[in-house]
């Protein structure tokens, strides 16, 4: 909405105020001092806005085709850190790789390695993908359709997606696209897909022979004299004042993912200067051509109506504004955000990089800081603008001659698909009614609840209600063709969310033992302390009968140290218990697994149900390794092993 707006506000500069002067006359470069002005403008603005929307870092460049025009950093790398940004500083750029993937795929294209419009199984014979709409969909898809979002994918693939932690190889993450369900026949519709880029950088790597990290960086950023830049996470985590994520779970994301051609570069604003201006200059660089300019034209042209109504062409956002071309895209996941917007007749171009999760910020420090440069020399801009005709797709309509497929045409073609509503339809649908949460990195996310609805199913999201078709036993897509297996692997939506089903019909339960384990452990603190005050009392009434306790309390090391152990053992779960109460739905979740890239306390934390596992061992070892045989001994004994089990049970419950 906010390009569209610009769209029409930068329309409106240059048609109204620049009506006055002739096309003809001569138009002056802007200066350095009205650039200097703009810069200070901006340069006051953006700490303020960093503030507003809770930013703790943001680097900017502004180019034209020859020069840098500003390049700063404001905040810091990381709240903690305070390590300042620079315009060197390394941030993730996240889904603004995929014009680095289509870039690639047009130097792969010049070296002869691919077609764009050859079926992607001439590369990948074994790969397949399912499809409820045509028989192999995978002999009809191209790479020129995965690099558009015309081929049909889901937008996540079971592993590796933007929710998942790392755990597996980037050819696990590949492998398991095959499990995905098409959301519209092969071409026919625009949809935006993570795995369909990702799978369009592994045919990369399977023609060139080298990882796909590797290719980028020999074909693309090598070059480009991008030396600071990166998709290998071993250089990402050697360089120490990198920008680090920060999102609204109140811990660190990972820096490591498998998402790498859709979003795996790590750069700064001083090299994407260089890249802008090699777009800019449509495959040129410092005077000379990287790239065959029919090459670059490709990679701007939507490939079909589809993508041009949906404004992408091959990597890359496109718009056609009065006569002049806007390229845009941003990226955000994991703790970063980032946004770029390249006008190749206006000559011009800016890239804002964020270390947080919000997205409205870059794309309007962006607009604002063009527009201003625009808006500061109408004439000079309205003679570049006025020389390029509109964008148009290069093919017209979809490629077998049909328009795109309408909502309502896919969604009574889904409708066509589903199964007969029988009894056993019926009695199965049952089964699968009820919550299921959604994660991220382990953490809960949203609570999805399925339905009846009048003998179907239907699944709400947040304030979304979806009526599904089932067209496979526990196989269900909606009226936009997103697919939810609720049998194979548990999954919702394009975005292959993997849920849990949960059971509040075990809450109470659950409740009640968190409740007695919470007790137990809060009697720990004042067990020693009571017993002490009791001795003392009776120590008073009977100095002969203490004798027993005495030598107890003296000679007993291991039960003085099953008393520290539990007390030690006891506040670390109810710190777990309090976070549960924090975030009430970890009730229905496992507890978050450490992963990488977190700081010590952090790891610490998510360790704590593994650590209070292992102290409740060593308690009751202590416990069964005393064998004195006095009363308060074995009273002690007995305490001990019951905390023990407490321990156990609660540790194991917040576990599994």
């Amino acid at each position: 909405m906010l390009k569209k707006i610009f769209a029409l506000c930068l329309a409106a500069i240059l048609l109204s105020e620049a009506a006055c002067t002739p096309i003809s006359s001569p138009s002056k470069a802007i200066t350095s001092d009205t650039i200097a002005d703009i810069i200070e403008q901006y340069r006051q603005e953006i700490p303020q806005r960093m503030q507003q929307e809770n930013v703790s870092g943001l680097a900017i460049v502004v180019v034209d085709d020859q020069n840098i025009l500003w390049a700063e950093g404001f905040g810091y790398t990381d709240w903690d850190e305070k390590i300042l940004v620079t315009p060197s500083t390394l941030f993730s750029i996240q889904s603004m790789s995929k014009s680095f993937t289509a870039t690639a795929a047009m130097f792969a294209v010049q070296d002869g390695l691919v077609d764009l419009d050859e079926p992607i199984t001439t590369y990948l014979p074994d790969f397949h993908v399912n499809s409820i709409f045509e028989e192999h969909p995978e002999q009809k898809i191209t790479l020129r359709m995965l690099l558009s979002h015309t081929a049909g994918f889901v937008h996540e693939a079971p592993i590796g997606g933007n929710n998942d932690l790392p755990g597996h190889t980037f050819e696990e993450h590949i492998a398991s696209i095959s499990d995905t369900w098409l959301v519209f026949p092969v071409g026919t519709r625009w949809a935006y897909s993570n795995l369909g880029i990702d799978l369009a950088g592994y045919i990369r790597q399977v023609r060139s022979g080298m990882p796909f990290t590797q290719y980028v960086q020999e074909k693309v950023l090598e070059p480009l004299g991008m030396m600071n830049s990166t998709l290998e996470i071993d250089q990402v985590r050697a360089t120490a004042d990198r920008a680090i994520g920060h999102s609204p779970i109140p811990l660190r994301p990972p820096a490591e993912f498998l998402l790498i051609p859709s979003g795996g570069v790590w750069t700064t604003a001083d090299n994407m200067a260089r890249y802008l201006q090699f777009h800019i200059n449509e495959g040129t660089f410092d005077g000379t051509r990287l790239l065959r300019q029919d090459l670059a034209e490709t990679m701007y042209e939507p490939p079909n109506s589809a993508a041009l109504e949906a404004e992408y062409a091959l990597g890359i956002g496109t718009a056609d504004w009065q006569g002049t071309r806007r390229f845009q895209h941003g990226g955000g996941g994991f703790g970063f955000n980032s946004n770029m917007v390249w006008y190749p007749e206006l000559k011009l171009g800016a890239v804002v990089l964020t270390n947080a999760d919000n997205a409205s910020l870059n794309m309007q420090i962006v607009d604002d800081v063009l527009g201003s440069i625009i808006s500061a020399n109408i004439p000079l801009y309205h003679s570049r603008a006025s020389t390029l005709p509109s964008i148009q797709p290069a093919y017209g309509f979809i490629q077998n001659g049909a328009a795109p497929l309408t909502d309502t045409a896919l969604s009574n073609l889904i409708a066509s698909k589903a199964m007969p509503l029988d009894e056993a339809g019926q009695r199965r649908r049952q089964t699968y009614i009820g919550s299921y949460m959604q994660t991220r990195w382990g953490f809960p996310l949203i609570i999805v609840q399925v339905k009846d609805n009048n003998g179907a199913l239907a699944i709400a999201v947040l304030d979304q209600t979806f009526i599904l078709s089932e067209v496979q036993p526990g196989l269900f897509f909606d009226s936009q063709g997103n697919p939810y297996d609720l049998v194979h692997r548990t999954t919702t939506s394009e975005s292959n969310y993997q849920v849990f089903k949960i059971s509040r019909q075990l809450l109470p339960v659950r409740l009640i033992i968190y409740t007695l384990c919470g007790f137990i452990f809060l009697s720990t603190l004042f067990f020693q302390p009571v017993r002490a005050l009791s001795r003392k009392f009776r120590r008073k009434k009977a100095p002969a009968a203490i004798d027993v306790a005495t030598t107890y309390s003296s000679s007993n090391l291991f039960l003085k140290w099953s008393a520290v152990l539990a007390v030690l053992a006891s506040l670390f779960s109810l710190f777990c218990l309090a976070i549960t109460a924090f975030i009430p739905n970890l009730i229905y979740v496992p507890w978050p697994r450490p992963y990488a890239d977190l700081l010590w306390w952090q790891s610490g934390l998510l360790d704590l149900p593994f650590i209070n596992l292992l102290l409740a061992i060593m308690i009751a070892l202590l416990a069964i390794l005393d064998l004195k045989s006095s009363i308060g001994g074995r009273t002690h004994r007995f305490y001990y092993l019951i905390v023990t089990l407490a321990l156990v049970a609660f540790n194991l419950a917040i576990i599994l």
